[in-house]
């Protein structure tokens, strides 16, 4: 018969004696009691009955009963059942499990197994059981492991797996849980102390494929402890990398039919923890583990992954390309239908990242990490010599790089910068302005804000006309001499300041200055410079100027052809590039390929400027002249000298001429590809070919500078059509880029620009950016090439649309100094252009070139009257560009600026009779003509100098800052000031701003509010307000603080694209930057047409919410 069912009130029964017994206590007798009832519900639950389990497992008091007993209970049969009971608990569902360990089962369960481990014979049974319920209170208890040691039973445990080897129930819970204790770092270091090292290659030994879930338990526990870098170096030194190589090869063997791949994804693990150290990565490449390891992910790749060819290939029958080992292995197809695709492809994966993290350094095949030009200083012949020294420093100033050294700011005499304002004709009869220049000019000043200590503080009025001010002041002397007074003064007693005592009088806003933080150094030998120096006439630049020849330090060899044929933007919109997944990797392991196979490789020097610079002669001949052509009305970029002539008329087929010209070997010839960068904004230092189609390139490092590697425009020619070109720039520095966003490089055919009038495209497949094993090191640098900084790879494939065409290839779109003055000069060749535009040159950069001064204004009377201002009445508008040279999407949107605000629309007759725009629209030419990045000639980023600029180092910033400061001595602070850039790692335009106190919020986000609703591309939710330390001495901070502009901003705008609005998921052309410039003056129009500017929250964050229109 069969036992019957027990009822409901038998279990209550049972259930109230565990409860009483935990609250008395326990005796002889109420064990013997506690023991029966405990097994009956032990074996209720075995029976499965859902109702009776139910009620046994919900109750609360019954749980709390059982972890008393497990803490009071010596009885081996009541503990025992005990434990067995809590393990039922636990399992049944993660709230239970949880409930448990806030009752204090984990500490319980802990003391009941360092008691249970001191009792002879062992209790395999209770062992087998704690260490169960264990594993499952780790799940919801984060703070196991320690406990586990605070108790003292983490040796115990060890001492355990120890004794029972042998016993295969009980070794799988306890590598368990020693896995769980090997979590906390000083477990772990105990457990290695201890031998538990030497323990699990014993289990290596006893198990294996026999019992496959102990010796995976045995690997995880391996790979726990191995991730302490110390306990990896010790395993390493002990020679562990080659026997877990050894193992890796055995399971390898072992599965041919892919039903062990966690297990060789488990060893892959551990042998990823060895190479972590120097001593764990020799010994793999001493013992061919590279080759090993390359031959896995290989396999594993060619399984799992498809790479679908992104280039059209040739489909001739008859034309068989014969290419070396490793080229086409990519396009193989791949049974998608294994159902451990997923573990493969991981296992791939890890393989790629040990042999990445094993491969030994390479320095950069350059020999040196300067270039091979550089700027002659001594042509400066500075005044002081210690101020260029001070300055040449060769860090690298990334977007948050430390702020210059606050150094006193000189005011000149701003009288010499009147030349600069050819609208205030009548100033010379201004018995004001005469009078304020007057005053002026009989003191030189020498001020500088102070930077705010406590820059946590972000709404702390740092503009307060609070405590003293200090400034040293210059009497002029009849002799011409002059003697330094140091005075304090406070802002109460205007008198004793003349430059705030003038500027109050037209503007009482004006922020104080206050103390430096440190003396005026060499403030006599920089004055020196300043009286001595000639800042000549600037005349009104006519339409009859001939703008002079750029001036560089690099040999030209010709004119770049979009210089010459110029630019015409596509009609549609360019998508964002969507990479293939895995690409990355399959890309790499070709790169590893050259280390496992070299002698596949052809490693042929395609171009080396390094040798072209020794045995070229000290010419620039090359160099472009900039015509105008009054037939075509429009201005020429002509070479200075006869160039290869470009052929327009369709290229011949000239697969059919390679097709006979096969070697003694079989193999086809395809000729090598010709490079060239010797031209103005070029960016090529070295080419190498790996492989018949594959580069390898090298950039230039800004002059001057070690640093910089990201700007690229070079020429390609005598390709072949309709194959892919693999190319990869090896010493990018930043270890993101918007490249792995949806960025693509740029691709200008000559053919199909003179064809069809077909400008820059974005082009590549296959794009990918990752760390590669070359270093930032010369091979002629002595040192450690493993302690120098990685680089990486930017790498993409390219298929040319014609055979033997000339192409140039760009990171961005690229606009140069003779592409600048070539459409100034074509602007003032429009009709009635002298009414509203004035060209001057503002001063010239230490490389010898021009650097123009546009003044934007409504000159002659205006057609409606009514809306014209006074010149002397209008409020003025400074804008600035290019002071990084590599963000050439800075150029495109200032030229839209400058189309609009000639335009005869309406809206630009508006703004000119309201403002004066004074544009610099290149701050640092010198940069942009010889394919700088970011720094000037001197190596040295240009935007962290605008605190104190230099007039023989800085003279462009020097200049801009004089034409502001004349400005705000006149009581005409500008409006609003704008330095436009680019960003290599955001989407979309944005702006930045300063704000450090509440009543500046709505002023300053008001324009970026407007054109986040009337440009397309702007984003207002990437804007940022902050003003942080390292953005001190920026132009947007330095002329902020300095002069009080509100409202000084920064535009940025994306190489890349847009992830919103209208342009979402397309990438950004130069008709979006142009019209971003056209949309940016239309902003400036409804911002000064508000009635109140507060039309924003005082809420920070409340606009980023908003809804787009």
């Amino acid at each position: 018969m069969s036992n019957p069912k027990p009822s409901s009130s038998r279990v209550s029964g049972l259930l109230q004696v565990i409860e009483r017994s935990a609250g008395t206590g326990l005796d002889d007798k109420n064990v013997e009691n506690v023991s029966q009832a405990t097994a009956k519900i032990l074996r209720m639950l075995g029976q499965q009955e859902k109702t009776l389990t139910e009620s046994i497992l919900r109750k609360s008091k019954v749980s709390q009963s059982l972890v008393t007993l497990l803490m009071t209970t010596q009885d081996v049969a009541l503990h025992l059942n005990t434990v067995h009971i809590l393990v039922h608990i636990a399992s049944s569902s993660n709230s239970k499990c949880t409930r448990l360990v806030r009752q204090g089962a984990p500490h319980a369960l802990l003391r009941s197994v360092a008691a249970t481990s001191r009792v002879r014979p062992l209790l395999e049974e209770l062992c087998l059981h704690q260490h169960l319920l264990l594993i499952k209170l780790a799940t919801k208890e984060k703070k196991l492991a320690l406990k586990a040691r605070l108790c003292g039973v983490v040796t115990v445990t060890l001492d355990l797996a120890k004794q029972c080897i042998n016993n295969i129930d009980l070794s799988s819970p306890l590598l368990q849980v020693l896995k769980i204790y090997a979590t906390n770092h000083s477990n772990s270091l105990s457990l290695v102390k201890n031998g538990v090292l030497n323990l699990i290659e014993r289990y290596f030994s006893m198990y294996g494929k026999q019992n496959i879930a102990v010796f995976r338990y045995a690997l995880e526990l391996y790979t726990q402890v191995l991730a302490i870098r110390a306990n990896a170096v010790k395993a390493a030194a002990n020679g562990a990398t080659r026997r877990m190589l050894d193992l890796f090869n055995y399971w390898t063997d072992l599965d041919k039919l892919h039903k062990f791949v966690h297990i060789r994804k488990s060893i892959l693990n551990s042998i990823k923890h060895l190479v972590g150290n120097e001593s764990g990565r020799k010994s793999l490449i001493k013992c061919d583990g590279i080759s090993i390891l390359y031959a896995t992910a290989k396999q594993s790749d060619e399984m799992k992954q498809e790479i679908q060819r992104n280039c059209s290939t040739h489909t001739s029958s008859d034309f068989k390309l014969r290419v070396t080992v490793n080229t086409q292995d990519i396009y193989k197809k791949t049974d998608t239908t294994n159902p451990n695709g997923k573990a493969i492809d991981n296992l791939a994966l890890t393989c790629s990242q040990i042999i990445r993290k094993s491969m030994p350094k390479v320095c950069l095949p350059i020999p040196s990490l300067h270039g091979p030009v550089y700027f002659d200083e001594s042509s400066l012949d500075p005044t002081d010599p210690y101020l260029l020294q001070e300055y040449k420093e060769d860090g690298y100033e990334d977007e948050d790089e430390a702020p210059a050294e606050e150094v006193p700011l000189t005011l000149t005499n701003v009288e010499d910068f009147l030349k600069f304002f050819p609208e205030l004709t009548d100033y010379q009869n201004n018995k004001v302005i005469l009078d304020q220049l007057s005053e002026y000019r009989k003191e030189f000043i020498t001020l500088v804000p102070q930077t705010p200590s406590n820059s946590q503080n972000e709404l702390s009025d740092e503009r307060s006309d609070t405590g003293p001010i200090s400034v040293i002041v210059k009497p002029v002397l009849q002799n011409g001499s002059s003697q330094s007074i140091r005075s304090q003064s406070s802002p109460k007693s205007s008198g004793s300041d003349p430059l705030r005592k003038i500027s109050n009088s037209c503007d009482p806003n004006l922020p104080p200055s206050v103390t430096s933080k440190r003396s005026c150094r060499n403030v006599k030998s920089v004055t020196n410079s300043l009286s001595n120096m000639s800042l000549g006439d600037s005349p009104v630049l006519t339409a009859s100027y001939s703008p002079p020849p750029a001036k560089a330090v690099k040999h030209f060899a010709k004119v770049a052809a979009p210089d010459m044929y110029s630019h015409r933007p596509p009609h549609y919109l360019e998508q964002l590039y969507d990479p293939i997944q895995s690409v990355q990797r399959t890309l790499m392991l070709l790169d590893i390929a050259r280390a496992v196979h070299p002698e596949t490789l052809i490693n042929r020097i395609a171009y080396d400027q390094d040798e072209l610079v020794k045995t070229e002669e000290p010419s620039n001949h090359a160099l472009s002249n900039i015509k105008w052509d009054p037939a075509l009305r429009r201005c020429k970029i002509l070479p200075s000298i006869p160039q290869t002539r470009l052929n327009a008329d369709p290229p011949l087929d000239v697969l059919s001429q390679h097709m006979n010209e096969e070697n003694s070997t079989g193999t086809v010839n395809i000729p090598i590809l010709q490079f060239e960068s010797r031209h103005e904004c070029g960016n090529l230092r070295k080419a190498i070919q790996v492989r018949i189609f594959e580069y390898d390139l090298v950039l230039n490092s800004d002059i001057g500078s070690t640093r910089h590697h990201q700007w690229f425009y070079f020429e390609v020619h005598n390709m072949v059509a309709d194959f892919p070109y693999r190319f990869n720039i090896i010493n990018c520095e930043k270890s993101c880029s918007s490249f792995t966003q949806g960025m693509q490089p740029l691709l200008y055919s000559a053919h199909d620009a003179l064809t069809n009038g077909t400008g820059w495209q974005r082009c590549g497949k296959r794009i990918c950016y990752y760390k590669n094993n070359f270093v930032r090191k010369a091979t002629e640098d002595t040192g450690r090439a493993s302690a120098a900084q990685n680089m990486h790879t930017l790498t993409f494939t390219i298929c040319f649309p014609h055979s033997h065409d000339t192409c140039y290839i760009a990171y961005h779109y690229p606009y140069s100094y003779s592409s600048l003055q070539a459409h100034l000069l074509e602007v003032q060749h429009l009709h009635g252009i002298s009414s509203v535009l004035r060209r001057q040159t503002l001063c010239t950069s230490i490389g010898g070139n021009p650097v123009d001064l546009l003044t934007i204004t409504q000159f002659s009377p205006s057609h409606n009257k009514s809306s014209a201002n006074s010149i002397n009445d209008r409020e003025y508008v400074v804008l600035s560009a290019r002071v990084h040279p590599g963000e050439s999407n800075s150029s495109w949107i200032m030229k839209g600026v400058i189309n609009f605000l000639i335009s005869d629309s309406e809206k630009a007759q508006q703004l000119r009779n309201k403002f004066v725009f004074k544009i610099i629209p290149m701050l640092n030419p010198d940069g942009v003509i010889n394919g700088s990045h970011r720094c000037s000639l001197l190596g040295v980023d240009m935007n962290r100098q605008w605190i104190n600029p230099h007039p023989n180092l800085y003279p462009t910033l020097y200049h801009t800052k004089g034409v502001i400061q004349l400005l705000v001595a006149l009581g005409k602070r500008p409006v609003l000031y704008c330095d436009f850039h680019g960003h290599s790692r955001k989407k979309n335009v944005f702006m930045y701003g300063n704000i450090t106190q509440p009543a500046d919020n709505a002023t300053v986000k008001l324009l970026p509010t407007i054109l986040d609703i009337h440009a397309p591309a702007f984003s207002f939710s990437n804007c940022c307000f902050t003003v942080e330390k390292s953005r001190e001495s920026t132009a947007r901070v330095a002329l902020w603080r300095q002069f009080g502009i509100t409202r000084s901003y920064t535009l940025e705008s994306s190489y890349c694209g847009a992830d919103q609005g209208l342009y979402k998921g397309c990438q950004l052309g130069t008709q979006h930057l142009e019209e971003m410039g056209a949309k940016f003056c239309e902003g400036i129009l409804i911002m000064s047409s508000a009635d109140q500017p507060c039309c924003l929250s005082d809420e920070t964050d409340e606009d980023e919410d908003r809804t787009k229109r």
